[in-house]
C-alpha cells in the first residue's frame, strides 16, 4: 500500500494497442462497483440484494485477472482513467463514486488479482466516507488503517489551512517550500502590525493578497450558545426524519382536488402520481405506496372537481396496479428481499386491489418457494378475503389449479361454511392436491357435513388420504366417526396397511374414544382366536402403544398382560407405553 504521490498520469501510462485491452470487462467492474456502493448504503449487510452485488463485483473482478494481474487505475473529478482509456465516467458530484475517492486527495489506484477478499472493507470505508459528517474521516486514513495487501493507492497532500496560496508569478516548482515561507510571512506580519501601533489607532499594514490569515476564520463569531445549539440541532434532526414522500404526495393531492386546478394541470398531476407509485413500490415503501392509493381512490370517489380525462387516467392507475404483471413483480420483489415490509402496510397495500386482482394473486402466493414469504402473503391476503365471501367461493372453480387450492386456503382462513358443498365437491374430485388443500381446511370449516364427507375417505384408495383423515377427524374431535375407526382396527382392511398408516388410525380411534376405547385395544393387544389365532404383531404393537397414550389403570391393567408375549416387538411398545412413553416417542 502507497500513500506517496503519483508517478503517472493520463499522458504517462504504459500505452499497448487498445484493441488488446479488456476494456470491457473493466468498464464493467466500475460500473459494478458503483451500483454495489449504492447498495450498502440503501441495505444492511444481511440483506440479499447487498450480497448479490457483492457477488456481481467479485465475478466482474476475476474475469479482469483472466488477463492480466493488476489493473493501475487513474483518479480524475469525473472519471477513472486505465491505460489511457476512460473507464467509467460520472460527472455528478453529489452522488460520484470518482469525485468521492479524488477529493481525499487519492490520484492513483492499483487494484491486484486476489482484490476480491478485500473488496467489502473497501466498500465500506467509501459508505462511512459517505454517510460520515466528521471532517477526521477522510479516505487516505481510512485505508491505511485498512492495510489492504491487493490494494495500493497513490496520494497527494492537499493544501492546509494556512497555506500560502499561489499567486501570479509563482512558478509551481516552488510549492513545495510554501510551508517555510507561510512561516516567514506570518512572523513578518505579525511583527509590523506590533511595530505599526495598530492597537494605537494606526491603520493596519497592507496584506498579501496571496496568503490566508488565522485570524479571518475566528470561530468565536459564529459560535452558539448550548440553548441555541440544541434549538438548531433540534430543526436538523426533524429536517432528516421528515417523511420528504409523504409530504410531496400531500402537496399534490391538494393540488389536484383544488378548487382552481385547470384540467390540463390536473393531467399533470396524475402523471406525477403514476411514477410515485411505483417509485414507492420499488424503493419498499410500502405504506406510502398504500397511501398514495388510498388518496387516488378517495379523490376519484368524489370527483366533484375532477376532469373526465384526469378520472380516466386515475382509473388507468389503478388498473395498472391490479394488472397479474403488477402482482408478479410484487411478489418477485418480496420472494427476493428486495422490499423489506412489514405485514401492516403490506396488508394495507393490498386492500386496493380490485376484487379481480384476488385470483391471479393467490396462484402466485401458492407457487413462493420461500415458506415465510408465503404465510406473511396469505396473512395479508385473508384481510382483503373480509367480505367478499362469495367472490372467493367463485374463485373454487376456477380452471387454474392454483387459484383453485388459493381460494381454498382463504375459505378456511376466513372459516366460510357457507363454501362447505363447493368444497365437498371439490374433495370428491380428481385432482390430488385440490383434495389434500380441502382437508386441511376442513380442520377451519368443521361443519358437520364436511367431516362426514372427510370420514368417507378413510376407505380412500389412497393411502395419504386415508391417514390424512384420520388426522383431521381426531384434531376436530368428530365423534360420531369413532364407529368406522373401531371398524377398521377390528376388520382385515387393517391387515394391508404399512405400519405408519396403522398407527395414524389407531391414535385417532385412541384420541376419540378415550378410555371408552380400551376394550377394544386390549381385545386386539391380547385376544387369541379359538385356534390361537392373534391379530398381527404389528397391530397388537400400535394398540399397545395408544393404550399407554389412553393411560388409566384399566389401560395398565390391559399392558401388563402383554408384558410377556412372545413378539419382540409388541414387548417393546408394551414396555414404552408402561414408561409413558406412549406413541408420541
Amino acid at each position: 500500500m502507497s500513500s506517496t504521490p503519483p508517478t503517472s498520469s493520463d499522458a504517462t501510462v504504459h500505452w499497448e494497442d487498445p484493441a488488446s485491452l479488456p476494456l470491457v470487462q473493466v468498464r464493467d467492474f466500475f460500473l459494478v462497483l458503483a451500483k454495489t456502493l449504492r447498495a450498502y448504503q440503501l441495505y444492511d449487510e444481511s440483506n440479499p440484494v447487498r450480497r448479490r452485488f457483492m457477488s456481481s463485483l467479485k465475478d466482474a473482478a476475476r474475469r479482469i485477472w483472466e488477463h492480466r494481474d493488476q489493473m493501475q487505475v487513474v483518479v480524475r473529478e469525473d472519471r477513472f482513467v486505465w491505460m489511457g482509456e476512460e473507464v467509467y465516467r460520472d460527472e455528478n458530484r453529489a452522488g460520484s463514486l470518482c469525485f468521492l475517492i479524488y477529493r481525499d486527495g487519492v490520484r492513483e489506484l492499483t487494484f491486484r488479482a486476489g482484490v476480491e477478499e478485500e473488496l467489502e472493507p473497501f466498500l465500506q470505508a467509501l459508505r462511512r466516507l459517505r454517510v460520515s459528517r466528521s471532517a477526521e474521516d477522510d479516505l487516505v486514513t481510512l485505508l491505511w488503517d485498512l492495510e489492504l495487501g491487493f490494494l495500493e493507492y497513490a496520494a497527494v497532500d492537499l493544501v492546509p489551512e494556512g497555506t500560502l496560496l499561489r499567486a501570479d508569478g509563482v512558478d509551481s516548482s516552488d510549492l513545495p517550500h510554501m510551508g517555510g515561507i507561510l512561516s516567514q510571512e506570518l512572523d513578518a506580519g505579525l511583527e509590523g502590525e506590533a511595530m505599526s501601533g495598530e492597537g494605537d489607532g494606526a491603520p493596519p499594514p497592507d496584506r498579501s493578497p496571496a496568503s490566508i490569515n488565522p485570524d479571518d476564520f475566528n470561530p468565536t463569531l459564529y459560535a452558539l450558545d448550548e440553548r441555541e445549539r440544541v434549538y438548531v440541532e433540534g430543526l436538523y434532526r426533524a429536517e432528516l426524519e421528515q417523511d420528504l414522500g409523504g409530504s410531496v404526495l400531500n402537496a399534490l393531492m391538494d393540488r389536484l382536488d383544488g378548487p382552481n386546478t385547470a384540467p390540463d394541470r390536473q393531467l399533470e398531476i396524475v402523471a406525477a402520481l403514476g411514477q410515485l407509485l411505483p417509485t414507492f413500490l420499488a424503493q419498499g415503501a410500502l405504506r406510502q405506496a398504500a397511501l398514495l392509493l388510498a388518496e387516488v381512490e378517495r379523490t376519484l370517489g368524489r370527483g366533484r372537481r375532477l376532469s373526465p380525462e384526469a378520472g380516466a387516467q386515475i382509473v388507468r392507475l389503478l388498473d395498472v396496479f391490479s394488472s397479474e404483471e403488477s402482482v408478479r413483480e410484487l411478489i418477485q420483489a418480496l420472494e427476493e428481499g428486495a422490499v423489506d415490509d412489514d405485514e401492516a402496510s403490506l396488508s394495507l397495500l393490498l386492500r386496493h386491489l380490485k376484487p379481480e386482482a384476488l385470483g391471479p394473486l393467490l396462484a402466485r402466493i401458492e407457487k413462493i418457494a420461500k415458506p415465510e414469504v408465503r404465510r406473511r402473503l396469505r396473512r395479508a391476503v385473508r384481510a382483503l378475503a373480509e367480505g367478499e365471501g362469495k367472490r372467493v367461493q367463485a374463485l373454487l372453480t376456477a380452471p387454474d389449479p392454483y387459484v383453485v387450492r388459493g381460494a381454498i386456503r382463504l375459505v378456511g382462513a376466513i372459516r366460510d361454511r357457507s363454501a362447505v358443498p363447493a368444497l365437498i365437491r371439490l374433495l370428491e374430485g380428481e385432482d390430488s392436491d385440490v383434495r389434500m388443500t380441502v382437508l386441511e381446511a376442513a380442520r377451519r370449516v368443521p361443519s358437520t357435513a364436511m367431516l362426514e364427507a372427510v370420514e368417507q375417505l378413510l376407505v380412500d384408495p389412497d393411502r395419504e388420504f386415508r391417514m390424512a383423515a384420520a388426522r383431521v377427524l381426531a384434531e376436530v374431535g368428530f365423534i360420531p366417526s369413532i364407529r368406522t375407526l373401531a371398524e377398521l382396527l377390528s376388520g382385515s382392511r387393517i391387515r394391508e396397511a404399512d405400519l405408519t398408516e396403522k398407527l395414524a388410525l389407531f391414535e385417532a380411534y385412541a384420541d376419540l374414544a378415550g378410555d371408552d376405547g380400551v376394550p377394544l385395544l386390549g381385545r386386539i393387544l391380547n385376544h387369541r382366536g379359538f385356534l390361537g389365532r392373534r391379530d398381527p404383531p404389528e397391530s397388537r404393537a400400535c394398540a399397545a402403544l395408544v393404550l399407554g397414550r389412553i393411560g388409566g389403570a384399566q389401560a395398565v391393567t390391559a399392558l401388563e398382560r402383554a408384558q410377556d408375549d412372545e413378539e419382540a416387538v409388541v414387548r417393546t411398545a408394551v414396555r414404552r407405553a408402561l414408561e409413558g412413553g406412549g406413541s408420541n416417542d
